[in-house]
């Protein structure tokens, strides 16, 4: 089967930001397209018929599933880190965030705030040079 990216042949150059960026899009769409497909073809225990005629797609498929169990994993340690440091936030009175660098106090925040007035101002510098 010929089938392929149609839209891709648009194309000059990867190497070019926007066109990457273009490229990437598309191909997480397909891959997006392909995996809603597959996953209502599992559910109604149908894919093997697919997979069992292609090995392109089973290939494929294969990986992707692993892929989005690594991703859902990674993503819920993730989650569960959040949650832990909120918890363990929620503990601490004002006093303690500030002591331990957590929180500024009000004096900190005010020169925080000079600083990085004073860092975005050098950086606007050096651009203009």
């Amino acid at each position: 089967m010929p089938c392929r990216d149609y839209g891709s042949d648009s194309y000059t150059s990867p190497t070019s930001t926007w066109q990457y960026r273009e490229m990437k899009d598309r191909a997480d769409m397909l891959a997006r397209i392909a995996c809603a497909a597959m996953t209502e073809l599992e559910n109604n225990s149908i894919s093997e018929v697919l997979l069992l005629k292609n090995d392109e797609v089973r290939e494929w498929w294969g990986q992707h599933k692993e892929a989005d169990r690594r991703a859902r994993e990674q993503e819920e340690r993730k989650q569960q880190k959040a949650r832990l440091r909120r918890q363990a936030l929620r503990k601490l009175t004002e006093e303690e965030k500030i002591a331990l660098g957590i929180k500024k106090g009000s004096q900190e925040d005010q020169e925080g705030d000079l600083s990085a007035v004073l860092q975005q101002s050098m950086k606007s510098l050096k651009v203009m040079k």
